[in-house]
């Protein structure tokens, strides 16, 4: 069985690790860490994340990205009125 708080503080690992990357280690540290599917997905949600913020509809995006309605909804859910989501995708 695993350690309890096991993946709570995986994930403080993980944050707190990124914190501490300069800049141009973070690419380095990503690819070494994660496989591709992993950051194919991640990005491939990013994605989602800023075409929803331009303005695009869920059939829009279908087309672009080929994701289900669905999982669309469900970034759209995690994402809407984030302030990081904002300030990454602000329009200047």
């Amino acid at each position: 069985m695993p350690e309890a708080n096991i993946d709570y503080k995986s994930r403080r690992l993980f944050f707190d690790n990124l914190k501490k990357l300069e800049q141009r280690d973070l690419e380095d540290f990503v690819l070494s860490l994660l496989s591709g599917s992993e950051i194919k997905d991640i990005s491939r949600r990013l994605m989602v994340a800023k075409l929803l913020k331009d303005g695009l509809t869920y059939e829009d995006i279908v087309d672009i990205m080929g994701m289900s309605e669905s999982t669309i909804g469900k970034i759209h859910a995690k994402t809407h009125g984030s302030p990081v989501v904002n300030k990454l995708f602000n329009k200047d």
